[in-house]
């Protein structure tokens, strides 16, 4: 293996906009960052590319993040494995755990924490924290999450569906300058650089869903 080569990451999700969104927010001139739709596509993807950590959703179709990881943690012991989640609770992490993953990031959290945990493992840091930990620092102190406005939500839901600029401003009957106004606002808010990855930032904490009306 090339030392000077990038460290490759993969990503396991179903959703292709959030996919997209971790790649281009984690991808670097030192990581090179892939993205996989299910579990099984991730054991053959590990198998043939090697990757030094793969980030993991749990709700995956086909086969549940905790079979993924304990799967990978079995036939890849030296793997690091970060576990991506909506799902906050004390089952749901030491689950997590217990089938072998390394560290556990809610998606509400945000990506400064997804790049501080991914960064820790692949240095060998991994976080002494139980579940209920875990549950309470997430969950206390100041909001995880911006607050959009409702015209913010729905411009991105609209655009999570795939609507053009000029598509979401003929729905909302509003001018295509507004909507990228909202558009502009919201990348503020999530601390995005693109329309891709204030979408997937906003999926990731539940602010808006791909199928939103």
């Amino acid at each position: 293996m090339d030392p000077t080569a990038p460290t490759l990451i993969l990503i396991v999700d179903d959703h292709e906009v959030v996919r997209d969104g971790l790649i281009a927010t984690l991808s670097s001139d030192e990581r090179r960052v892939i993205g996989v739709a299910t579990g099984e596509e991730a054991l053959e993807s590990v198998h043939r590319e090697r990757p030094a950590a793969v980030i993991v959703d749990l709700r995956l179709p086909g086969m549940s993040g905790h079979d993924l990881i304990a799967s990978l943690r079995k036939e890849h012991p030296e793997l690091r494995i970060v576990v991506l989640s909506t799902h906050l609770s004390e089952r749901s992490v030491r689950a997590s755990y217990e089938a072998g993953a390394d560290v556990y990031v809610a998606k509400s959290a945000g990506s400064e924490e997804l790049r501080t945990a991914l960064t820790g493992v692949l240095q060998g840091h991994i976080r002494e924290e139980s579940p209920a930990d875990l549950v309470q620092r997430l969950r206390g102190g100041t909001p995880l999450s911006p607050q959009l406005t409702p015209q913010q939500e729905r411009v991105l839901s609209l655009a999570a569906q795939g609507a053009t600029d000029k598509e979401v401003a003929h729905t909302l009957h509003i001018s295509e300058s507004t909507v990228r106004f909202h558009m502009q606002r919201a990348k503020e808010l999530l601390g995005a650089r693109s329309k891709t990855q204030v979408i997937a930032e906003a999926i990731r904490r539940e602010l808006i869903t791909p199928d939103s009306p």
